[in-house]
Protein backbone atom coordinates (compact mmCIF):
# COMPACT_ATOMS: atom_id res chain seq x y z
CA UNK A 1 0.00 0.00 0.00
CA UNK A 2 1.19 2.86 -1.16
CA UNK A 3 0.62 6.44 0.58
CA UNK A 4 0.27 9.77 -1.12
CA UNK A 5 0.91 13.13 0.63
CA UNK A 6 -1.82 15.01 1.87
CA UNK A 7 -0.94 18.88 3.09
CA UNK A 8 -2.85 20.62 5.56
CA UNK A 9 -2.25 24.12 6.78
CA UNK A 10 0.50 24.85 4.54
CA UNK A 11 -0.36 29.00 4.49
CA UNK A 12 -0.26 31.03 7.85
CA UNK A 13 -3.25 33.16 7.72
CA UNK A 14 -1.50 36.44 8.33
CA UNK A 15 -3.31 39.63 9.48
CA UNK A 16 -1.54 42.72 9.24
CA UNK A 17 -1.98 45.32 12.26
CA UNK A 18 -1.29 49.23 12.76
CA UNK A 19 -3.84 50.05 15.04
CA UNK A 20 -5.35 49.15 19.25
CA UNK A 21 -6.90 45.27 18.18
CA UNK A 22 -8.68 42.70 20.90
CA UNK A 23 -8.43 39.00 19.73
CA UNK A 24 -10.68 36.43 20.26
CA UNK A 25 -10.95 32.97 20.13
CA UNK A 26 -10.85 32.70 16.56
CA UNK A 27 -7.66 34.21 16.17
CA UNK A 28 -5.85 31.63 17.18
CA UNK A 29 -3.14 30.32 14.92
CA UNK A 30 -3.21 33.96 13.25
CA UNK A 31 0.08 35.92 12.73
CA UNK A 32 0.06 39.48 13.39
CA UNK A 33 2.28 41.48 11.17
CA UNK A 34 3.11 44.70 13.37
CA UNK A 35 3.35 47.66 12.16
CA UNK A 36 5.26 50.27 14.69
CA UNK A 37 4.16 53.68 12.75
CA UNK A 38 2.09 54.46 15.76
CA UNK A 39 1.61 53.42 19.31
CA UNK A 40 -0.85 50.76 20.32
CA UNK A 41 -2.08 47.71 21.93
CA UNK A 42 -3.11 44.33 21.16
CA UNK A 43 -5.30 42.82 23.82
CA UNK A 44 -5.03 38.51 24.33
CA UNK A 45 -8.42 37.11 24.76
CA UNK A 46 -10.01 36.52 27.91
CA UNK A 47 -8.83 33.09 29.29
CA UNK A 48 -12.15 31.96 30.37
CA UNK A 49 -13.28 32.31 26.39
CA UNK A 50 -10.62 30.46 24.80
CA UNK A 51 -9.52 26.67 24.61
CA UNK A 52 -6.12 25.26 26.19
CA UNK A 53 -4.03 25.20 22.79
CA UNK A 54 -4.66 28.84 21.61
CA UNK A 55 -1.73 30.92 19.95
CA UNK A 56 -0.81 33.70 17.95
CA UNK A 57 2.80 34.52 16.58
CA UNK A 58 3.44 38.06 16.39
CA UNK A 59 6.11 39.09 14.53
CA UNK A 60 7.44 43.19 13.16
CA UNK A 61 6.77 43.62 9.68
CA UNK A 62 7.28 47.59 9.75
CA UNK A 63 9.60 48.87 12.18
CA UNK A 64 9.57 52.64 13.37
CA UNK A 65 9.98 54.81 16.38
CA UNK A 66 7.11 53.42 18.60
CA UNK A 67 6.12 50.96 21.36
CA UNK A 68 3.63 48.08 20.44
CA UNK A 69 1.70 46.42 23.63
CA UNK A 70 0.60 42.81 23.53
CA UNK A 71 -1.31 43.00 26.97
CA UNK A 72 -3.61 40.80 29.12
CA UNK A 73 -7.27 41.33 29.35
CA UNK A 74 -7.55 44.17 32.19
CA UNK A 75 -9.46 41.23 34.10
CA UNK A 76 -5.91 39.09 33.92
CA UNK A 77 -2.44 38.46 34.89
CA UNK A 78 -1.24 35.47 32.42
CA UNK A 79 1.59 35.93 30.81
CA UNK A 80 4.80 34.32 31.44
CA UNK A 81 7.92 33.49 29.44
CA UNK A 82 10.57 35.29 27.68
CA UNK A 83 12.90 36.28 24.58
CA UNK A 84 16.05 35.73 23.45
CA UNK A 85 18.28 38.03 21.30
CA UNK A 86 20.41 37.21 18.43
CA UNK A 87 22.88 39.41 20.68
CA UNK A 88 23.81 37.47 23.19
CA UNK A 89 23.06 39.21 26.16
CA UNK A 90 20.30 37.56 28.40
CA UNK A 91 16.56 37.24 27.56
CA UNK A 92 13.69 39.04 28.62
CA UNK A 93 11.86 37.28 30.57
CA UNK A 94 9.33 36.39 33.21
CA UNK A 95 8.93 33.24 35.33
CA UNK A 96 5.53 34.65 37.31
CA UNK A 97 2.13 36.10 35.71
CA UNK A 98 2.91 39.37 33.85
CA UNK A 99 0.86 42.00 32.18
CA UNK A 100 2.47 42.70 28.99
CA UNK A 101 5.04 42.07 25.87
CA UNK A 102 6.39 44.50 24.10
CA UNK A 103 7.81 45.64 21.53
CA UNK A 104 10.30 48.59 21.73
CA UNK A 105 10.60 51.42 20.32
CA UNK A 106 13.79 50.34 18.18
CA UNK A 107 12.33 46.96 17.16
CA UNK A 108 13.93 45.62 14.16
CA UNK A 109 11.91 43.86 11.05
CA UNK A 110 11.73 39.97 12.13
CA UNK A 111 11.78 40.09 15.77
CA UNK A 112 9.08 37.42 16.43
CA UNK A 113 7.55 36.17 19.59
CA UNK A 114 4.91 33.25 20.18
CA UNK A 115 1.89 33.18 22.52
CA UNK A 116 0.69 29.80 23.65
CA UNK A 117 -2.12 29.30 26.09
CA UNK A 118 -1.98 26.35 28.28
CA UNK A 119 -5.09 26.51 30.01
CA UNK A 120 -3.27 28.29 32.92
CA UNK A 121 -1.02 30.86 31.47
CA UNK A 122 0.05 32.91 28.15
CA UNK A 123 3.13 31.31 27.60
CA UNK A 124 5.40 33.21 25.65
CA UNK A 125 8.65 32.74 23.60
CA UNK A 126 10.51 34.57 21.42
CA UNK A 127 13.70 35.97 19.38
CA UNK A 128 14.54 39.29 18.43
CA UNK A 129 17.57 40.68 16.60
CA UNK A 130 18.83 42.25 20.82
CA UNK A 131 16.96 40.43 23.63
CA UNK A 132 16.11 44.01 25.06
CA UNK A 133 13.97 44.43 21.37
CA UNK A 134 11.13 42.56 23.40
CA UNK A 135 9.96 43.18 27.05
CA UNK A 136 8.03 40.63 28.91
CA UNK A 137 6.67 42.47 32.55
Amino acid sequence: LKMGRVFFNTRKNIVDVAAAKTLIASDSGSVFNINQASAYEITLPLSTTIEKGWNATFVIGTAAANAVTIANHTDEDKIIGGVAGHDGNASTASESAVDEIVFISGAVVGDTCDVLYNGTNFIVTGLAGDAAHITVS
